[in-house]
């Protein structure tokens, strides 16, 4: 086998998560091995990321936004309704004093970008295969690559994704939930401006959301459904899943167009039962999975490199694979990513009962809610520093 230097961390997995933590932490000075083989690329041109306010102040202070190779709408407010459209609770991000909630990003744009500049930085390795092992020593933790190669360091990161080989090569367990439901994906012409507000709302057979692009007459579609009824609307003609898209949305836009193709994408939970470990740490997926119904995946995964990162540059001069760093990540985020997938979790159940009674209870819970100024004003800070 051909050896390589040995470095101070390895991050296995080149998505956006692991793109942006390899950045902030080569540019303060952390040699980093980037294996990139697991990274699992986006490969749909049309799935999107509500990218937090909180998450933006990150990439912006590491000089990663904007991008002007990046598709990206303004998110000023969010709209959440009941099946029923008799319940509304709304987010507005110019009651924060903010001007916007973020921005609604193309997803394989964004890794994309963040990886060209994460792969531009001097003294980063940056290696294609796929790992196949890893081997933790006492005093380093060494990744076998497909061609031959090992890559020697004192901390790897796992970054790549839900079905994480690294995790699954450090006996990492992980809980899994199927929801029986499946993500449908498209682009769609609006009959009315979008106004650049993100509409939300909760129908017996899951949530569906209206996600504004930067033409004012477009959206991106994310309709959540039972596995049974998502191979029937995928199998509808065009017309036919426009009549039903324009239904499901009660005309709140006019009448709506698909004008792309439609893919779709099982939707699960999960969460490992560790985060970090003897010369390991897992960010992003490959530690925890959110119904997508409220949009913080990649804001959960940058949340996660940037508390990583902060706590692993607090570090430099140790060795970075027993340092207190690892544990004070693990304590700042577990509670923050358990909290989400707790609140996606219920939600998802709650909304999805066809009881009557409890739909006239949440359509009163939404409406006081959003009457309350100071539970609604927290609620909205929750959504700008993506805790919501």
């Amino acid at each position: 086998m051909n050896r390589t230097p040995h470095y101070d961390v390895i991050i296995v997995g080149a998505g956006a998560v692991g793109s942006a933590l390899c950045y902030a932490l080569a540019t303060r000075g952390v040699r980093v091995a980037m294996i990139e083989g697991d990274g699992q690329p986006a490969t749909s041109t049309l799935r999107t990321s509500a990218v937090t306010g909180r998450s933006l102040a990150w990439l912006r202070s590491l000089g990663l936004w904007p991008s002007a190779t990046v598709p990206a709408a303004t998110l000023s407010s969010l709209s959440i309704e009941d099946a029923g459209g008799q319940g509304r609770l709304c987010f507005d991000g110019a009651e924060l004093g903010i001007g916007e909630l973020g921005v609604i990003a193309n997803h394989a744009a964004l890794e994309q970008a963040l990886k060209e500049r994460a792969r531009a930085l001097p003294d980063t390795a940056w290696h294609t295969e796929n790992a196949q092992t890893v081997h933790r020593r006492e005093r380093d933790i060494q990744v076998a690559l497909a061609g031959g190669t090992l890559v020697s360091g004192s901390l790897v990161v796992a970054a790549d994704g839900k079905h994480s080989r690294i995790r699954e090569q450090l006996g990492v367990r992980s809980w899994q939930y199927q929801y029986g439901q499946r993500a449908i994906i498209a682009d769609v012409a609006l009959g009315a401006p979008h106004e650049q507000v993100a509409r939300q709302r909760f129908l017996p057979t899951g949530p569906i959301a209206l996600l504004p692009a930067a033409d004012p007459q477009k959206a991106s579609l994310i309709w959540s459904v039972r596995t049974d009824e998502a191979e029937r609307l995928l199998t509808r003609t065009d017309a036919s899943f426009n009549a039903a898209l324009t239904d499901a949305f009660g005309g709140l836009l006019g009448a709506l167009s698909i004008v792309t193709h439609r893919e779709s994408f099982p939707l699960s939970a999960g969460h490992a039962s560790t985060y970090t470990g003897d010369r390991f740490a897992l960010v992003g997926d490959a530690a925890h999975q959110v119904h997508p119904l409220a949009g913080q995946g990649v804001n959960l995964g940058f949340g996660d490199a940037e508390a990583l990162a902060r706590a692993l540059i607090a570090c430099r001069g140790e060795d970075l694979g027993h340092s207190t760093a690892l544990r004070r990540y693990e304590r700042e985020r577990k509670a923050v990513n358990l909290s989400m997938l707790a609140a996606t979790h219920a939600l998802n159940r709650v909304f999805a009962q066809r009881s009557r009674l409890l739909g006239q209870i949440l359509a009163t819970g939404l409406n006081v809610t959003n009457s309350l100024n100071p539970l609604k004003a927290f609620l909205m800070h929750q959504a700008g520093s993506g805790a919501l």
